[in-house]
């Protein structure tokens, strides 16, 4: 038997939806969900899309969060990795940051919607964490801008003007970013804390060396669902 037609306004925002994914605008933004290993998160224009990729450094800062523990994730956008840690791990204390008001905002809205204790900040990479939380973060866990303006440049449509340039640029040459938290990071996690942190494949062995540096230890490249190497961990010497 034929199918029965689609209501008419059912039709006509196929319609629509159509011709703004030929206009190559990202199908999440369309819809305006995206799932989330087990999260269904909102999306919207000016907030940077979490990717299936990501999914493994939410995973990797899971595994690593004690019961009762506390995390905080700079550059959070969406919220999605702060939000999986907080329904996945048991922490005591999730802290999100962002520099952006409507990454504020969205991170916020999904983290009720959602029902998950997630406190979210505004400020530039850890200058909007609580002061008190120096030297008392089991997991530091961030997907920062890693990528410089002609690397951007050379990225798919759906990507280079959809997402927010400061979500995807690390600074002239992609890894500032990255540098200022992997330098910074001593001085927040407790004793034997976790720094698990989004790295461009081409970078990824300069984040290690930078761990290495910044004098922590049992540093570890990890691969992405591509095999490309995406994830840097590594640990502050000491604790248990």
């Amino acid at each position: 038997d034929a199918a029965a037609p689609l209501p008419a306004a059912a039709a006509r925002r196929l319609r629509r939806w159509a011709r703004r994914r030929a206009a190559r605008e990202p199908l999440q933004l369309i819809v305006g969900t995206v799932g989330f290993r087990r999260l269904d998160l909102r999306v919207r224009p000016g907030v940077f899309v979490p990717r299936p990729e990501t999914e493994v450094l939410a995973g990797e800062a899971i595994a690593r969060t004690p019961a009762g523990g506390v995390v905080v994730e700079p550059c959070t956008g969406s919220g999605a990795v702060a939000c999986a840690v907080a329904q996945e791990a048991g922490p005591a204390r999730v802290v999100a940051i962002d520099s952006s008001p409507a990454a504020v905002a969205l991170a916020r809205a999904n983290a009720r919607r959602l029902g998950l204790a997630v406190e979210v900040r505004r400020g530039d990479l850890l200058d909007g964490a609580p002061r008190g939380l120096g030297g008392h973060v089991d997991v530091l866990v961030c997907n920062p801008p890693y990528l410089s303006w002609g690397e951007v440049g050379a990225l798919e449509v759906e990507v280079r003007e959809w997402d927010p340039p400061e979500a995807l640029v690390g600074g002239p040459g992609g890894h500032e970013t990255t540098d200022r938290l992997v330098a910074a990071a001593g001085a927040w996690l407790r004793p034997g804390g976790w720094l698990v942190v989004e790295a461009a494949d081409t970078r990824a062995e300069r984040t290690r060396r930078g761990c290495r540096s910044a004098g922590l230890a049992d540093v570890r490249v990890l691969e992405d669902l591509t095999g490309r190497e995406r994830i840097v961990c590594a640990r502050l010497p000491g604790g248990r």
